[in-house]
C-alpha cells in the first residue's frame, strides 16, 4: 500500500526548503529570482489576505514567493489547501527559519517571529480593518485583534500596515511600540470594491439576482456575539419574510466559523435557508463582489459590515447587546448610528425602512485613508523592504471577478398570497415553504403551491396546487387531480412553452406569458377565489399572463 498524498506533499515541501536553504535556487531557477519573500500563513483568514496581496508582484520575475504555515491555531483548517490550490510552493514551518529569505510577509499578528532567523525585515498586513475587536488570548483573557505583541517586535525590523492614520493613533497609549511600527497604506480591498462598482449588474447576474430584485447580504463574523451566533436562523427567517420575486438573500460568513466547526456544521445550521434559495458566498472569495451587488447589508461588528457602509450601502446591525467591538472604534461608532434589527418584530417592515432611509452618512469615517492609492502604497513599501526598485508600470487595477456562490437551490414550492389590486391587475407575493413564514399578507387569498419534484416530502400534504416543471399534457393534469382529493388545481408547462392549469371541477385553462406553472396557477386561483372568469390578460408583478379556457 502506497504512502498517503499528505506524506508526499510534506516530503516535497522539505526538499524545497532544503534546496532553497542551501542557496541553490540560482542553479534550479528558470528566472533566477533576485529576492525571496517568505509568506507566513496562520489562520485561514490571514492566508486569504496574503494571497490577496501577492498581485503587487504581478509580472516581476525578480521576486520569488514561498509559503510556510505556523499552524499552532484552532483556525488553521483549510489554509494549506487554499495556498496549494492557488499554485504556490510551501515549506515546513520547522524549516522556514533556515531559508535565505529577504522579506517575511504575514497577515497574522500571532506568528512567532522569533522562530525566523536571518534578520530579514517583516511586513504585517491586516487581516481585517484596524484594531477594532477584542478576541480571546492564550491565557484565558482577551486581547485586541491585529496588534503585534511587543515580544515579537523587539530587535526586529517590523512594519505593521494600517488603513488609516487613526488606527495607529488608537494604539499609542496602550501599545506604543506597535503604534511606532505602523505604516499607513490604505485598504486595497476597499479600493478595488469601489473601482468595481460599474460591474454591479454583472455581479448580480452571476449571483442569479435579476433586475428589479433587491439583494440583502447577511454578514456574520465569528464567536457567540456575532450575528449568526445570536441569530443562527436569521437567513431562514429572512427568506420566509421577504417575497422571492422582490428579494434575494446572500450570506457571507467569517472563515473562522467553518475553520472551527467544519464546513459540514455550517451547512447544517444553514440547511433550511439553503433549501429555500439562500445564496452562500465562499468565505475566501466573492464577498467583495457580493457587497458591490448588494442593496442592503445586515451585519455585526465584523469588517465586512464596515466595507458595506463605506460603499454607501444601507446597513442594519444585529440585535443590540454587548459585542467584542473595542469602544470608540469605527464598528462601535457605527453601532450607535445605524438601526438595529429587532428579531422579535416582523422583518420585512424593518428591511423596507432601512432601504428607504438609505446609507448612513460618512459610515466609514476614519477607516480608510489614501483612498484609491492603497495598492501602489503597499507595493512601494514591499519593494522598499526588499531593496528593489518597483516595476515602472503602475499597479494594475483589476476589478473583482464575478462571484461564484456555492450551488444555489432554487425553491420549488411556495406559500402564495394574491389579491386583485384593480380589474385585470393581480398583486402577488411568494414565500418558500420549509422556512418560518413571516406574517400573512392582509386581505389576500392564500394557497400552498407544491412542486411535483419537491424534495421535502412533508410539503406535499394538503397542498392546494400541484405544479410540474417538466412538459406534460392534459392527461397529467386530470390524473393528478384524481389522485389527490386535497388539490384544487394542477398546473404544468407544455412542450410549446405555455402552461396548462386544471381545476377540480374539470375545467382546463391555457396560460401564455409565463413558463412558470406556479404563476399560471396563481392567476387562475385568484380568479376562482374572486369569482372572476379566468379569461383574458392579467398583469402580475412578474409580468402579464394571458389565460384562455380550453
Amino acid at each position: 500500500m502506497g504512502r498517503p498524498l499528505s506524506w508526499a506533499v510534506a516530503v516535497g515541501a522539505e526538499r524545497v526548503a532544503g534546496l532553497w536553504a542551501r542557496g541553490e535556487r540560482g542553479r534550479w531557477s528558470t528566472w533566477g529570482g533576485e529576492r525571496l519573500v517568505l509568506a507566513v500563513g496562520r489562520t485561514f483568514t490571514s492566508t486569504v489576505r496574503l494571497l490577496d496581496a501577492l498581485p503587487v508582484f504581478r509580472g516581476d520575475p525578480r521576486v520569488d514567493v514561498l509559503f510556510a504555515f505556523d499552524d499552532t491555531t484552532a483556525y488553521y483548517e483549510g489554509a494549506g489547501e487554499l495556498v496549494r490550490a492557488a499554485g504556490w510552493r510551501t515549506v515546513p514551518w520547522t524549516d522556514a527559519g533556515r531559508l535565505d529569505h529577504d522579506l517575511v510577509l504575514t497577515a497574522s499578528e500571532n506568528v512567532d517571529l522569533r522562530q525566523l532567523d536571518g534578520g530579514a525585515p517583516v511586513v504585517v498586513l491586516p487581516h481585517g480593518i484596524g484594531f477594532h475587536k477584542n478576541v480571546p488570548d492564550a491565557e484565558g483573557g482577551t486581547r485586541v485583534s491585529g496588534v503585534v505583541p511587543d515580544r515579537y517586535l523587539r530587535g526586529r525590523d517590523v512594519s505593521i500596515v494600517v488603513a488609516h492614520d487613526a488606527q495607529a493613533e488608537a494604539l499609542r497609549a496602550s501599545h506604543p511600540e506597535a503604534a511606532r511600527r505602523c505604516v499607513t497604506v490604505g485598504d486595497p480591498a476597499h479600493d478595488l470594491m469601489a473601482a468595481s462598482l460599474p460591474l454591479r449588474e454583472y455581479y448580480r447576474a452571476a449571483l442569479g439576482v435579476p433586475e428589479g430584485r433587491r439583494l440583502v447580504v447577511v454578514s456574520s463574523t465569528w464567536a457567540a456575539d456575532s450575528l449568526l451566533g445570536r441569530l443562527p436562523d436569521l437567513p431562514a427567517r429572512l427568506l420566509g419574510a421577504l417575497p422571492v420575486d422582490e428579494y434575494a438573500v446572500a450570506v457571507v460568513t467569517h472563515p473562522n466559523i467553518a475553520s472551527w466547526h467544519g464546513p459540514a456544521k455550517l451547512r447544517q445550521v444553514l440547511a433550511d435557508a439553503s433549501d429555500a434559495g439562500l445564496v452562500r458566498i465562499p468565505s475566501h472569495a466573492g464577498w467583495q463582489a457580493a457587497l458591490v451587488a448588494s442593496d442592503l447589508v445586515i451585519g455585526d461588528h465584523g469588517s465586512v459590515t464596515l466595507y458595506g457602509a463605506a460603499l454607501d450601502r444601507p446597513v442594519l446591525l444585529g440585535p443590540s447587546g454587548p459585542t467584542a467591538a473595542v469602544p470608540g472604534t469605527p464598528p462601535d461608532e457605527l453601532s450607535r448610528r445605524v438601526p438595529h434589527l429587532d428579531a422579535r418584530l416582523p422583518l420585512l417592515p424593518q428591511i423596507e425602512k432601512a432601504l428607504v432611509s438609505g446609507p448612513v452618512a460618512d459610515g466609514a469615517t476614519g477607516v480608510f485613508g489614501n483612498r484609491g492609492g492603497a495598492a501602489e502604497a503597499l507595493r512601494a513599501l514591499l519593494y522598499e523592504r526588499l531593496g528593489l526598485d518597483p516595476p515602472e508600470r503602475p499597479v494594475e487595477l483589476r476589478a473583482y471577478p464575478d462571484p461564484v456562490p456555492e450551488p444555489v437551490t432554487r425553491p420549488r414550492s411556495f406559500h402564495v398570497f394574491t389579491r386583485f389590486a384593480a380589474p385585470g391587475r393581480i398583486d402577488l407575493w411568494r414565500f418558500p415553504v420549509g422556512v418560518p413564514l413571516g406574517p400573512s399578507v392582509a386581505d389576500a387569498y392564500r394557497h400552498r403551491s407544491v412542486a411535483e419534484d419537491e424534495r421535502d416530502l412533508r410539503q406535499r400534504w394538503n397542498a392546494s396546487v400541484l405544479v410540474r416543471r417538466l412538459p406534460a399534457d392534459a392527461s397529467w393534469v386530470s390524473r393528478r387531480l384524481a389522485e389527490d382529493d386535497a388539490l384544487l388545481l394542477t398546473a404544468t408547462i407544455t412542450s410549446d412553452g405555455a402552461c396548462l392549469v386544471g381545476h377540480r371541477d374539470g375545467r382546463l385553462f391555457r396560460a401564455h406569458g409565463t413558463e412558470d406553472p406556479t404563476l399560471a396557477a396563481a392567476t387562475v386561483y385568484t380568479c376562482v377565489r374572486a369569482d372572476v372568469a379566468p379569461d383574458g390578460t392579467f398583469t402580475l408583478p412578474t409580468g402579464p399572463v394571458t389565460v384562455t379556457p380550453q
